[in-house]
């Protein structure tokens, strides 16, 4: 029972991984996605990431930025027992220019 139950807990901790999505409702998206691999140490605590949008963007504005992690990215993080984390990052910029 005590392992059945581990391995309930190892797989929705392992499938249950974390994801953010910040949306801009009153922007237009654009069809261009920009992706980005980063790599973060200790379950995502360790390790930052800055974008400058103005480089990325038009007018530097964003429709969406989205952080999640793929299915190898998990495998990693727990097979590494979440000492290697990494992450993907994918930014929409928005085509309504002011």
């Amino acid at each position: 029972m005590f392992r059945y139950n581990c391995l309930i807990l190892f797989l929705v901790v392992f499938l249950g991984a974390c994801q953010v999505k910040v949306r801009y409702p009153a922007e237009i998206p654009s069809k261009s996605v920009i992706k980005s691999e980063e790599i973060y140490w200790l379950w995502g605590l360790v390790g930052e990431k800055e974008f400058e949008v103005y480089d990325l963007c038009p007018e530097g504005r964003v429709y969406e930025v989205h952080i999640y992690n793929t299915l190898l990215q998990s495998t990693y993080t727990a097979l590494s027992l979440g000492i290697y984390s990494p992450r993907t990052i994918s930014i929409v910029c928005s085509i309504r220019g002011e």
